[in-house]
């Protein structure tokens, strides 16, 4: 038998799987030379995307009757990139927008953001004018959104009519969705929202999956909430924060005539809180609102007329927090055997006002295994 030079052969394999390599590496930067969105992301009219690509750009939609199918490609903002898709109607009207089957991950701010793209301090008095110059009628659905440095989903003041649908939002630096003061008529449906909120870990202000900030009539059913830092559905009324450094919005709307029906809350230490800031500390908020306390500590909180119905918590704590009035919270179910899951806190505001919470129905809540 012939021998053979094993350095030799060996030279020439490493050879050959060095060409080969360079040549796969060839073929990946020839496909992410193809994979740039059309107009530099500017996104108008119906555009459906590549599947194979993961386009390193964000996507911006300001004009109405657009429609974005990602068809399962991947927009990747490596950490740097702000928003993902970014919906702006520029101060004037936006309706009939769509983004679906998209992967958005890796963005520093928000994974989707949803704004007039007018400053709080621009706004008009004209309330009903606000509205009409704010997106409306869109629809996000089938997204996965995924380590968002600030929001995953982000509706901004008054905005209205959005539906966020089958998506899954994960792993969002801060809130999971957040529903900005003034916004309403939204709705969130058959999502998945989970292990938002770590913030910069524990004790440093982690948040909840969804956060009901000033938003009313809203509609929050058939989700699924997992691991969220504080909690899972917080509604609550801002006390104007940052006042003395002139960045405060004063709030008008309540968190009031919120709808959260037929979720799952899976290891949520709150589940859904309403009036989460009733009779809490905040005087590191800096807060324009009048304070109870006269030292600027405590303040009312405002989350009235909300339904919480029909809705499985297992493996957590409190299951729901009810801290407002006239709300009712009402067949619901929980794992939980022992101890009381639905509570009515005597808070500071109480305290403080010799007032309780007055007209809260809580009736047909029951022990009910989770599987």
């Amino acid at each position: 038998m012939k021998a053979v030079n094993v350095g030799r052969f060996m030279s020439r394999l490493a050879l050959c799987c060095c060409f080969a390599g360079c040549m796969q590496a060839a073929s990946a930067s020839e496909v992410n030379s193809l994979c740039q969105l059309p107009d530099g992301g500017n996104i108008s009219g119906e555009v459906k995307l590549d599947r194979k690509c993961t386009y390193n750009q964000a996507v911006s939609i300001s004009i109405s009757n657009t429609k974005l199918d990602c068809d399962g490609a991947t927009l990747d903002g490596l950490g740097k990139l702000k928003d993902g898709v970014s919906i702006s109607s520029q101060g004037r009207q936006l309706r009939n927008v769509s983004v679906s089957n998209c992967n958005v991950k890796n963005f520093s701010n928000n994974g989707v953001a949803v704004r007039s793209g007018v400053p709080d301090f621009k706004r008009s008095g004209d309330r009903d004018h606000n509205y009409d110059i704010s997106p409306s009628g869109v629809v996000l659905s089938h997204l996965h959104i995924e380590n968002s440095g600030g929001v995953g989903v982000y509706l901004y003041s008054y905005v209205s009519n959005v539906t966020l649908r089958e998506s899954v939002v994960e792993r969002s630096r801060g809130v999971g969705v957040y529903l900005e003061q003034s916004s309403r008529e939204n709705k969130l449906i058959n999502n998945i929202i989970k292990n938002n909120g770590e913030m910069a870990g524990p004790k440093s202000g982690q948040r909840e999956g969804v956060a009901v900030d000033s938003s009313a009539k809203n509609l929050i059913e058939g989700n699924s909430f997992i691991g969220n830092s504080a909690g899972g559905i917080f509604l609550y009324k801002n006390c104007g924060e940052n006042f003395s450094k002139g960045m405060a919005v004063l709030r008008w709307q309540p968190s009031n005539e919120n709808a959260v029906r037929n979720n799952k809350f899976v290891g949520e230490s709150v589940g859904v809180w309403i009036a989460s800031r009733q009779g809490r500390d905040l005087s590191h908020r800096d807060c324009g609102d009048p304070s109870l306390d006269g030292g600027g500590k405590f303040y009312r909180d405002y989350a009235d007329h909300n339904i919480v119905e029909d809705n499985k918590f297992c493996g957590g704590g409190e299951g729901v927090r009810v801290d407002g009035n006239f709300n009712v919270v009402r067949n619901n179910k929980s794992d939980v055997k022992n101890k009381d899951w639905v509570v009515q806190s005597q808070n500071m505001t109480t305290r403080l006002t010799g007032v309780p919470a007055e007209g809260n129905v809580v009736e047909e809540n029951q022990y009910e295994a989770c599987k």
